[in-house]
């Protein structure tokens, strides 16, 4: 049998068939993505590299998680866990508020705290001197946040004293306890012993 012959007498008729079959063959495919993109169209596909990259997230967000102890005159007091860049009155908002005798007016209310911090609400009846030294529970001085203005309410702190707390604590870090005043320059036991009940970290 010559199939050259046979070729070229329905080359016609075979161009147009591959030519069908190429059609068929495209529009079988484009068909079928297209009932795929309908039926997972309002799907999220979850990769690993996706879960790994939430993972990452959550770490780093438990990474900036502080804890403090809010306690005083609010309704729900306990140790409170809140986000790095905290400002205090959001810190007593999460521990329900604070009860109706409260009085902030001797506290830094936008202050920002740092992990590890207790923060006092006191009521009314409770006494804060800012100037004399004799502070209230309520009224402990911050060594690690407080001021230059603040560190000098402190008994036998001056403004040179005060000055070089300020210049540790930028150099060295914060203080993990109220002893670690001491490794200032110049602030030695006896020193210590005079401001020791009214100094907080």
């Amino acid at each position: 049998m010559n199939y050259k012959r046979i070729f070229v007498k329905h080359k016609e008729t075979v161009k147009y068939c591959m030519c069908a079959v190429v059609l068929l063959v495209t529009g079988t495919v484009y068909f079928s993505a297209g009932q795929k993109k309908r039926e997972y169209g309002n799907t999220v596909i979850i990769t690993q590299a996706d879960t790994e990259n939430e993972e990452c997230t959550d770490e780093v967000q438990a990474e900036n998680d502080i804890y403090v102890y809010v306690c005083g005159d609010v309704l729900e007091p306990g140790v409170i866990k809140c986000a790095a860049g905290t400002r205090m009155y959001e810190a007593v908002q999460m521990a329900g508020g604070m009860a109706e005798c409260a009085d902030t007016a001797a506290l830094n209310m936008a202050g920002i705290l740092s992990d590890g911090d207790r923060v006092y609400i006191p009521c009314e009846s409770e006494h804060i001197s800012e100037t004399d030294g004799t502070v209230s529970t309520s009224g402990l001085v911050n060594i690690n946040r407080a001021t230059e203005n603040e560190l000098m309410t402190l008994p036998g702190i001056g403004s040179s004293r005060a000055a070089d707390i300020i210049n540790y604590r930028n150099t060295n870090g914060r203080f993990d306890r109220i002893e670690d005043i001491m490794k200032v320059s110049g602030i030695k036991e006896s020193a210590f012993n005079k401001i020791k009940n009214y100094i907080s970290v």
